[in-house]
């Protein structure tokens, strides 16, 4: 349901216009979702899509399928996440570095939406590593003024359908589980993981606190430009 409600539409690898390779267009969902319930919340998700030679590396039909998962484990708790835009990015296919994160960082806006980047690889290719990282919650806290209370997501192509759900707990302040049926386990086996009453009650909580973080860092931003404004006013 919610994939038709998306528009979703499979954009291939590749394309071919005229004997050209084509570049396709995943810039704007072609539907908008109806309205929330009065008691859910609601958070905007902006979606950033790596490429490679031009070509976004996933389709709407995958970002969907992450997104109906993520929104089936939230409705019991009256949460949702719902589908902004979607931002191709040019290049990005591997996040490996801290300046890939800072760079990530200074992407994700705040407009009161969180920023999810996809991407093929997260973790360095390194022999000693077994399990590979497919899902990333992170938060810029350096020194960085216009880079402060940045936060996103990172999910990999390889990721399981609930890693994005898996992430955005964490973003609403959620930490890991050890029991394999729950979300927030990265032990978590199966279709039926699901988050917890009282995670349920975190989330919303954190859901808040996460607007009223963005609201702060708006406020913030715009008190910085009236100075430089002012400023400028003065050298004049």
């Amino acid at each position: 349901m919610l994939l038709a409600l998306l528009g979703v539409v499979l954009l291939p690898a590749t394309a071919e216009a005229r004997g050209r390779r084509a570049v396709p267009d995943i810039r704007t969902p072609r539907t908008v979702q109806p309205a929330a319930r009065s008691s859910t919340i609601t958070v905007g998700l902006t979606v950033h899509v790596a490429s490679e030679d031009g070509v976004p590396i996933t389709t709407r039909r995958q970002i969907a399928m992450w997104i109906e998962r993520a929104n089936r484990a939230l409705a019991p708790h009256d949460l949702q996440v719902q589908l902004h835009r979607i931002v191709p990015m040019t290049g990005y296919t591997e996040v490996t570095r801290p300046r890939d994160r800072r760079d990530l960082a200074s992407m994700a806006q705040h407009d009161g939406t969180i920023h999810l980047f996809v991407t093929e690889s997260l973790d360095p290719r390194r022999p000693l590593v077994r399990r590979r990282v497919r899902g990333l919650h992170w938060r810029y806290h350096g020194l960085g003024r216009g880079l402060r209370q940045r936060e996103f997501v990172v999910v990999t192509l390889g990721a399981p359908k609930t890693t994005l759900a898996h992430e955005v707990g964490h973003l609403m302040g959620l930490r890991h589980s050890s029991s394999e049926d729950n979300i927030m386990c990265s032990c978590r086996r199966g279709g039926d993981t699901t988050f917890t009453r009282e995670q349920g009650e975190l989330m919303r909580q954190g859901a808040r606190r996460f607007e009223s973080r963005q609201q702060q860092a708006r406020q913030r931003a715009e008190n910085q430009r009236y100075r430089s404004l002012d400023r400028a006013r003065r050298r004049r």
